[in-house]
């Protein structure tokens, strides 16, 4: 349904995300901190696919 725009907004877990494969992204909103460097590219790279542009966002503790 999100493919075919009869939705638009799309919430998914580390388990699933790393297999979606969706063009044109363009806002990531990560909840929590990615544990590793390479896995908030990954996350952040899904709104730069194709020459696009998005924003991404990252939520992150205090005094964490």
């Amino acid at each position: 349904m999100f493919k075919k725009s009869k939705i638009d907004v799309l919430v998914a877990t580390n388990v699933a995300a790393p297999g979606i494969d969706i063009d044109d992204i363009t806002h990531v909103i990560n909840l929590d901190e990615p544990t590793s460097y390479d896995e908030y590219i990954h996350r952040i790279g899904r709104t730069r696919r194709n020459g696009s542009f998005g924003t991404a966002y990252t939520f992150v503790k205090r005094g964490a």
